[in-house]
């Protein structure tokens, strides 16, 4: 079985490879760097965060869920 995405781990490699930091990013959606860190290590994430996050970075992280739920289906 292949390996499940982590979600926060996804947004952390897209922040790294624009080298772009958690701190900016909270900036950018109006919250404290801090409470994002903690969003981001876990594995889960609201719908309407990850569609800001996504946003914001120009990044479609729906994406890589749909095709890794298609191979689960």
């Amino acid at each position: 079985m292949e390996k499940k995405l982590h979600v926060g781990n996804e947004i952390k490699k897209e922040l790294f490879a624009q080298d772009l930091s958690i701190a900016w990013l909270a900036r950018k959606l109006g919250c404290d760097a801090s409470n994002l860190n903690k969003k981001l290590k876990s594995s889960k994430i609201k719908l309407d965060l990850l569609r800001k996050i996504s946003a914001i970075l120009g990044k479609n992280f729906y994406e890589r869920f749909s095709d890794q739920l298609s191979n689960d289906i």
